[in-house]
């Protein structure tokens, strides 16, 4: 039987979903800002290599991974502000439980960007933001907010395929793979472009504590709409389809 929604038990779940967004978006911000940090110490020259946009790319990729598989049980790791409103609209996540996850989301890139700003005080150049993202050099707001809308879009896919949809092959268990594999791949292609966000509350983070917002409305419109479109397209036209009908019909 279901619990009753005032009952202890109702108030325990939330409060531990609250604290597993905190952690999982603590993870994946700290991973990867930290990672931005330390590349940048370990090599200060102007902008970054190749290698250093790989490193950057696959600290991002491990760290939702690992995250992921902290906090699904427990939370279904939305991690992403963007994730979070987007399954509200398809109807696959309650609108008042919304509140909570934003708030836990941003306070964990926060709390992550403190511990940035502690590990690296005063060895970092003022411009990185603490390993916020920004727009590339001469890059249009334009093409970097398509930037994010596009990765953002894509990312929402993988989540409702893998995490989300009830006929994923493997259940949710290679979510977190999934997920990990398509970040690590869009930060990669679109560093030198947007900053390889996907995520408002990974940029917000940064840009809070270090208080600098530049282009910020990039990170938050970017990847929400992307996120809605992205489940939207599953949920009325992808999610609905069947490789053994269309195997049966032929």
């Amino acid at each position: 039987m279901a619990a009753a929604p005032d009952s202890p038990s109702t108030t325990t779940a939330t409060t531990a979903a609250f604290c597993a967004e905190l952690v999982g978006t603590f993870m994946l911000t700290f991973s990867g800002t930290a990672t931005v940090l330390a590349v940048h110490e370990l090599s200060p020259h102007e902008g970054f290599t190749v290698l250093d946009d790989i490193a950057i790319s696959l600290a991002f990729a491990m760290g939702i991974v690992a995250a992921v598989y902290t906090v699904a049980a427990v939370s279904g790791a939305h991690i992403n502000p963007a994730v979070t409103v987007a399954l509200a609209v398809v109807r696959r996540f309650p609108w008042r439980q919304v509140p909570v996850y934003l708030a836990a989301q941003l306070a964990g890139a926060i709390l992550a960007a403190l511990v940035n700003r502690f590990l690296f005080a005063g060895q970092v150049s003022p411009q990185l933001i603490l390993g916020s993202t920004s727009p590339g050099p001469q890059v249009a707001f334009t093409t970097a907010l398509l930037a994010e809308f596009v990765i953002t879009l894509v990312l929402m896919l993988v989540v409702m395929a893998t995490a989300v949809f009830e006929r994923a092959p493997g259940g949710a268990s290679t979510a977190g793979l999934a997920i990990g594999l398509w970040v690590g791949a869009a930060v990669f292609l679109s560093l030198p472009i947007s900053g390889g966000s996907l995520n408002p509350a990974r940029t917000l983070g940064p840009d809070i504590v270090a208080l600098q917002f530049p282009y910020w409305w990039i990170y938050i419109v970017g990847p929400t709409a992307g996120a809605i479109v992205g489940a939207a397209l599953w949920t009325f036209v992808l999610g609905r389809g069947s490789k053994e009908t269309v195997e049966h019909a032929g």
